[in-house]
């Protein structure tokens, strides 16, 4: 993981979100209880979480029944996070070339 802070250089709120996640799809725990065992409110967690993820540490998700979030651990959970994100960039950007169609009527 190159360009990772160190661990250490975290704020007290991103070392205790990162500590808390569990590692590995099999044990991902839902935002919700996350927050509450970490004490923050949920809006605050997923900024956490994505900043992590900015930073170069392996946060996954799973966006299925089971749901939550979870340390990568494998090349399993690495491929699906990131498939599932290159998918979430196709379904936006195929709602900005809709929304582009009306451009003129708003400028």
């Amino acid at each position: 993981m190159t360009n990772v802070r160190h661990k250490d250089q975290l704020t007290a709120r991103e070392k205790a979100v990162y500590m808390a996640l569990p590692q590995g799809q099999e044990n991902a725990i839902k935002v919700p209880t996350l927050a509450k065992k970490v004490g923050i409110p949920e809006r605050r967690l997923y900024t956490i979480l994505s900043h992590l993820a900015d930073q170069g540490y392996l946060v996954g998700s799973l966006r299925n029944a089971k749901g939550g979030v979870y340390k990568i651990v494998n090349s399993d959970e690495y491929f699906y996070t990131l498939n599932m994100m290159k998918n979430n960039v196709k379904s936006y950007q195929k709602r900005v070339a809709g929304l582009e169609q009306h451009r003129g009527r708003f400028e």
